[in-house]
């Protein structure tokens, strides 16, 4: 098996801030999960969307597969669980169809990593006290501690994860490849995708 062979970008949600389902977002014309599975077919030969059924997004190309989530919980973990689920590789790098700022250097620092160590479960983000679930990578031998995680009512990623032997980057150094953080945020609203598209159409002149 591949060591870092699959990407999933996870649909699941209610898009409730921004108001209409962000998996069809469109950027300049172009639907914002085509946008990103070009982003991510410059590192990965297996792209997957995970959260949906096939019927609920367009035909894009690149992309490997469409599956829904294994269980009807509302949570970024049920994503996690169910594209680990999907995985062709041992690692899975986890994004979401509302971050649109890929970063190519800094997943290949991570991969990098998981291909320099030993013994670990993930590489994942510090952000202040916390971890940044996205953007990140996980194992496939987390699945049945997951599954237990949630088999128990929990769903906290955080807690899920905290015991785990995960490989954690710092957050000055993430900053030295984003130092805006904009390869964590999301589009939320309708306000910040019109920002992005207005920052989009400035670097672009």
């Amino acid at each position: 098996m591949d060591k870092t062979k699959t990407a999933a970008i996870l649909v699941g949600g209610q898009s409730q801030r921004m108001g209409y389902d962000k998996k069809k977002l469109r950027i300049e014309g172009e639907n914002i999960l085509s946008q990103i599975v070009k982003q991510l077919s410059k590192d990965f030969d297996d792209i997957i969307v995970v959260g949906c059924n096939r019927q609920d997004i367009p035909t894009i190309s690149g992309l490997s597969g469409v599956y829904p989530d294994v269980l009807e919980l509302s949570a970024s973990l049920v994503g996690i669980y169910s594209a680990l689920l999907q995985s062709q590789s041992q690692f899975l790098y986890v994004t979401a169809c509302d971050m649109p700022h890929y970063n190519s250097d800094y997943v290949k620092y991570m991969i990098r990593i998981i291909n320099e160590s030993t013994g670990i479960s993930g590489c994942v983000t510090r952000y202040e006290e916390w971890i940044e679930p996205f953007n990140a990578f996980y194992s496939i031998e987390l699945i049945p501690r997951i599954q237990k995680f949630l088999d128990s009512g929990r769903k906290s990623i955080y807690k899920c994860f905290e015991a785990e032997n995960l490989h954690y980057v710092e957050e000055s150094i993430a900053r030295s490849y984003s130092p805006g953080w904009e390869m964590f945020s999301n589009l939320n609203t309708p306000r910040e995708l019109k920002n992005h598209i207005r920052r989009s159409k400035n670097v672009k002149k």
